[in-house]
Formats: C-alpha cells, sequence, structure tokens
C-alpha cells in the first residue's frame, strides 16, 4: 500500500515528511505580520491573522532542537518566512500550526514496506514525533505523526503559559 507525504526540509540534513491527509497548504509570512506574544514558549514566533482567525507560527529549527546557522536566523527575520500548514482533528478538536521550514521538497510516495524504523542515533525530539524513517537518494526523510506532534506541542505549549 502507498502512502503519500509532503516533503519539507527542515535544515540542510533534516528532511521530515508530512502525512498529505493533514497537510493544509502552504504559506508566506512576513516577519513584521507576526505578532509576538510574550509569555509562550520560545519555540513561537507568534501569531498571525490567516483567513480571518489566528494561527500560530512555529520557530521549526528551535522546537526540535536543531542546529541552525545564526546568520541565517538573522536573515530569515528579514524576509518571508515559508510555512507549510498542518491541521488534524484530535479528540474533537481541530488543531493547526503553521511549520517554518527552510525548503519545500514535494509530494514522496512510499510503499509501505520502506518505511524503515528510526535509528535510536537520531534527536530525541524526532524519535517521540515521527513514527518512521524512508531512504531516498541518500536522504533520509523522517515521517512524522501528525497527531503526537500537535499533541506535544499543545502539551509544551500549555505548561509554559500556566
Amino acid at each position: 500500500m502507498n502512502q503519500e507525504y509532503f516533503v519539507v526540509e527542515l535544515s540542510t540534513s533534516i528532511q521530515l515528511g508530512l502525512p498529505l491527509v493533514d497537510m493544509a497548504t502552504v504559506a508566506q509570512f512576513e516577519q513584521k505580520d507576526i505578532c509576538v506574544v510574550p509569555g509562550v514558549a520560545s519555540f513561537w514566533y507568534g501569531v498571525v491573522n490567516f483567513k480571518g482567525s489566528l494561527l500560530w507560527i512555529l520557530e521549526t529549527n528551535r522546537f526540535f532542537d536543531l542546529d541552525v546557522n545564526l546568520n541565517a536566523t538573522s536573515d530569515r527575520l528579514n524576509s518571508k518566512l515559508t510555512s507549510v500548514l498542518l491541521t488534524h482533528q484530535i479528540r474533537g478538536t481541530q488543531r493547526r500550526v503553521a511549520l517554518v521550514v527552510q525548503k519545500l521538497q514535494g509530494l514522496l510516495k512510499v510503499e509501505s514496506s520502506k518505511l524503515k524504523s528510526l535509528p535510536a542515533s537520531e534527536p530525541s525530539s524526532l524519535q517521540n514525533l515521527c513514527t518512521a524513517a524512508v531512504e531516498t537518494e541518500n536522504q533520509i526523510t523522517y515521517i512524522l505523526d501528525s497527531a503526537a506532534f500537535l499533541e506535544q506541542l499543545h502539551q509544551q505549549s500549555t505548561l509554559v503559559c500556566a
């Protein structure tokens, strides 16, 4: 059975496969349009008005504890942020978030038999939120568990705000 994922690059060495059924759209946001919210976890850029409702913007590299080049971060602050809107129904509530990504890779179709367990050497943030990995063209793509990801985001954000 084939499964479909939308692949994004978080950093030069990390690709993330988002289940296509949970991907809503791709959007770009200017830093000046993002409203910073004091007192929330440091992995949030803030919120924007997106089609008439508030949308949280996630600084993905910070959330996943990925090493980022500080110069690239300051350059990014002066340009548009490319993001992928992820949405998933959890316990009767529709949750959504915009994940800021470095690069869009596109659609990936994978046979279930090609999905492999994550190596124990991977960062714990990926271990806890990804269900599998697939290797294509000498690049590993980590398959995100949307429900676990959004639930952890909710829990970590609630803890900081409480």
